[in-house]
């Protein structure tokens, strides 16, 4: 199981998406106060942002079940879409004239476990066609 690549992949999601949960993705300044934004302040997102962390570490215990391992990948990569433009028009949304906005490396995590989990679809695809190869010799 952890000699897979997919394997880290799928783990790497995983952590990424914790540290976005747990952190700020923005501070927003203007002369006299400072103010941090968190998605996870949203019950709503908080889901989105949990999900996107669990199912990359429930998918990686499904090893045996390749098409269903791909399946549940392809689900998170929607997610994490979906998840992505939330974070932009969010950010986006907060910029006014007097405000100095710090984004923080925590708002682009869901594009980084996006690419990281089409990585992991195609190594699990690549798994997927050698034991069916395997099987075809024997």
């Amino acid at each position: 199981m952890i000699q897979r690549i997919q394997t880290i992949y799928l783990l790497a999601v995983t952590v990424l998406q914790t540290v976005m949960l747990l952190s700020n993705q923005a501070c927003v300044i203007d002369g006299i106060s400072e103010e941090s934004i968190r998605l996870s302040q949203n019950w709503q997102w908080a889901i989105l942002i949990s999900l996107t962390a669990l199912i990359p570490f429930f998918t990686i215990f499904l090893f045996k079940k390749r098409r269903l391992q791909i399946r549940f990948s392809i689900i998170n990569s929607l997610f994490l879409l979906t998840l992505q433009i939330i974070v932009v028009c969010t950010l986006m949304g907060i910029t006014k004239e007097n405000f100095t906005v710090n984004y923080s490396a925590s708002s682009i995590s869901p594009a980084i476990s996006l690419i990281l989990t089409v990585l992991a679809i195609r190594f699990i695809i690549k798994d997927e066609m050698k034991i069916k190869a395997y099987n075809r010799i024997r």
